[in-house]
C-alpha cells in the first residue's frame, strides 16, 4: 500500500516525452478551427442572408486554412529533410530583433490602403511613412549587429 501512495506522487517522467508528436497540432489547430468557421459561414448564409457577417466568416474561415496549408507545407519541407529555405541554411535569413520599422511599415500601408478610399489627404503622409519606414528597415538589415 505505501508502495502503491508512493508511485502516485512520483507523477510521470517527462524525460520520455517525445516532443516531434507535437509538430502536427499547429497546423492540425488552423484547419480545424478554417472548416469549423467555413461550416458556420454556410449555414450563417443560408439562414440569416446577410452579406457582411458571412463575408466575415468566410474570409476567417479561408485564413485559417491558408495558415494550416503553410504550416503543413513546412512541416513537410522539414520532414523531408529540407531547412525550410529553398538553398539555404535555416539561420540564412536576417531579421532585426527589436526595430521600430515593421511597425512604421504597417501604419503607412494602413494610410496608404485608407487614402484609396478616402482622399489623398490620407495617401499623401501614408506613402511618405510607408517609404521612410521601408528605407529603415532596409538600412537596419544591412548593418547586422
Amino acid at each position: 500500500m505505501a508502495d502503491r501512495a508512493q508511485n502516485d506522487q512520483a507523477g510521470p517522467d517527462v524525460s520520455e516525452v517525445d516532443d516531434r508528436a507535437d509538430e502536427h497540432v499547429p497546423w492540425r489547430v488552423f484547419g480545424a478551427v478554417g472548416c469549423v468557421l467555413a461550416i458556420i459561414g454556410v449555414i450563417y448564409w443560408f439562414t440569416s442572408y446577410e452579406e457582411a457577417g458571412s463575408v466575415m466568416l468566410t474570409v476567417a474561415a479561408v485564413l485559417g486554412l491558408w495558415c494550416a496549408t503553410f504550416l503543413w507545407r513546412n512541416l513537410r519541407r522539414f520532414e523531408a529533410g529540407g531547412t525550410g529555405e529553398p538553398g539555404g541554411e535555416h539561420g540564412s535569413v536576417y531579421l532585426p530583433e527589436a526595430s521600430p520599422w515593421p511597425l512604421g511599415i504597417g501604419l503607412g500601408v494602413t494610410l496608404v490602403l485608407n487614402g484609396l478610399l478616402i482622399g489623398s489627404w490620407f495617401l499623401v503622409p501614408g506613402a511618405m511613412v510607408l517609404a521612410v519606414a521601408v528605407g529603415g528597415f532596409a538600412r537596419q538589415s544591412r548593418h547586422r549587429s
